[in-house]
Parts: C-alpha cells; structure tokens; sequence
C-alpha cells in the first residue's frame, strides 16, 4: 500500500545527499539502492545499510521496515555520515543477479565466482539471500575485489551461505 499524506521519513540534509551521489547503486524493478556504511551521530560506524527512497521502497516491499519484524532499520535522523559499503557485492553483478530475477518466491540464489592468487584457479560460493543482493559474506581471504562473475540461479546443491543482517533506511525525495 503506498502511503497516503505527508512521507514518514524526511528528506536527506543535503551533505548526507551529496555523499550518497558518491555511492554507485544497484537497481532493480524501480528501485534504487544504494548499499552503504554509515555513520551514526555516535560515532559507530554500521555496514551493509540500503539508504532507499521510500515511495519505491514501498512499491516494491509493500511494508515499511518497522512493520516487518525481518527488516532492521536506521533513521535518516541518526546519520552523520554515508559512504559506500566496502563488503558489497560490486554493482555491476548485483544488477547482475537483479536483472535475472528471483530464484524462487522471495529468494535469490547465485553463485560467486572468486579469482586466486594462482590465476588458474578460481573459487566459488554459493549464497541465498532474500529480496536484496548487495551484501554477502565473502569467504575467508575474499572481498568484492576478488568476485570475477556470479552465476544466478546456480547452487541448489551446494553448501550455501545465507545473506548477512542489514539494515533500511529510508527517505523522501
């Protein structure tokens, strides 16, 4: 349901704006996202955060965070600052794997490809996540450098790791 009346999340103050037009975002079915580490006004930094704008959000999820006990949330109104996630899977194969859709209802299931130090041999992962993509836990000596390619809907038999927590924070454009 697509909210009715004045937005719930305000707008981004213009220098968490500006660092976001920093962030390369992935995108899928209407939606943008932008898979970011923030800053809280504390001082804790906090990885793998989705800044979303909310009225897509809401077409595509169909619940606001808050009211979905599986979604976490961070408000706009605790962030210093924004920049982008340094554990996430690199645009280019998320919109990747967005474009090939979901894997079943509610799911993805892919298969990343890693390059070695010994160029002959490549490693690989399977992982199931929900909806969203963006962030993986990469295996042991691997990070988003390392990801060659990503295989959607491959890995049904192997030993698959689940995507990790993340967070939502949403705004109004």
């Amino acid at each position: 349901m697509l909210p009715r009346g004045p937005s719930r999340y305000p707008k981004l103050p213009p220098h968490l704006a500006e660092q976001l037009r920093r962030v390369t975002p992935s995108v899928d079915r209407g939606i943008t996202y932008y898979p970011c580490c923030v800053r809280l006004n504390d001082g804790t930094k906090l990885d793998r955060v989705y800044v979303v704008a909310e009225i897509p959000f809401i077409k595509i999820w169909g619940v606001y965070p808050d009211q979905d006990r599986g979604k976490a949330e961070v408000l706009v109104s605790n962030i210093a600052s924004v920049e982008d996630s340094p554990t996430r899977l690199p645009a280019a194969f998320a919109n990747q794997l967005y474009r090939a859709g979901e894997s079943g209802m509610g799911y993805s299931l892919f298969t990343a490809i890693f390059k070695s130090s010994d160029s002959s041999v490549q490693s690989s992962q399977a992982y199931v996540t929900g909806g969203a993509v963006d962030f993986i836990d990469y295996p042991e000596g691997k990070g988003p450098k390392d990801v060659v390619r990503v295989l959607p809907h491959v890995g049904r038999e192997s030993n698959y790791m689940h995507g990790p927590k993340y967070y939502w924070c949403l705004y109004s454009e």
